[in-house]
């Protein structure tokens, strides 16, 4: 170990087990990067065994063993495709399925009945524009004149003209 001053190391690496230990600075230490190619096909790989590695080793095992470098297990007992033939046998889904035909053939009755009138009768499609209130914005205005035309404003209001009242007495 090489002689360093403590002035020399940082305050983080001089309380490393205080910093790593506080749950504010324990996240900051592990960045998560983005898996790599590689990674992303290990992953697959690990979840197509997990998912189909007892039915590979079972019916395909020479493909489970190339995958994972296992020998597959032998099975416990052996299926034997028997040629006698199946009887049929009666299902009490016979009256389900019945009733589903019978719904959906009243469901295409009802389709037909209103394409019909559909065709009959088409609709119309109106849009309007909803109406402006111009009263709200106050009067027209005309383009081509001064906004404060005939106004002097509050600080001249000596100059307009009041009608005084005179009261005249008798004597």
């Amino acid at each position: 170990m090489r002689n360093i001053s403590v002035s020399k190391i940082s305050y983080y690496a001089r309380n490393k087990r205080t910093f790593l230990s506080n749950p504010r600075y324990k996240s900051s230490g592990r960045v998560k990067t983005k898996p790599t190619f590689n990674q992303l096909i290990k992953d697959t790989h690990n979840q197509l065994i997990e998912k189909w590695g007892p039915y590979l080793e079972v019916n395909d095992p020479a493909l489970y063993e190339s995958m994972t470098g296992k020998k597959a297990k032998k099975p416990l007992f052996e299926f034997t495709e028997s040629k006698d033939e199946v009887k049929k046998i009666d299902t009490p889904y016979d009256d389900l399925y019945a009733y589903q035909k019978k719904r959906e053939a009243e469901r295409e009755a009802q389709l037909e009945k209103e394409r019909e009138k559909l065709k009959k009768k088409e609709i119309k499609f109106n849009f309007t524009t909803p109406k402006k209130d111009w009263s709200i914005y106050g009067g027209w205005v005309n383009p081509f004149e001064p906004i404060n035309k005939g106004r002097l404003g509050s600080t001249q209001e000596w100059r307009i003209e009041k009608p005084k009242r005179y009261y005249y007495y008798m004597y």
